[in-house]
């Protein structure tokens, strides 16, 4: 059963041929608008966001 690298919802296989790269997705409609699918964000994985000890992110700017 195909799910959502991102979110774990289950998707169709379908939506994984159709939104997907290698048999896998990474964004959804639970965890993602259409908007972002149908510019590619369902085929790469999502960027991890890196915190320093002051909370700030690696590039300075708060959360």
């Amino acid at each position: 059963m195909p799910t959502c690298g991102n979110c774990d919802a289950y998707v169709t296989g379908d939506f994984v041929r159709v939104f997907g790269v290698d048999d896998e997705v990474h964004g959804c409609p639970n965890c993602s608008t259409y908007r972002e699918l149908s510019a590619g964000d369902g085929a790469v994985r999502a960027p991890e966001i890196e915190s320093g000890s002051d909370g700030r992110g690696t590039d300075g700017l708060p959360f």
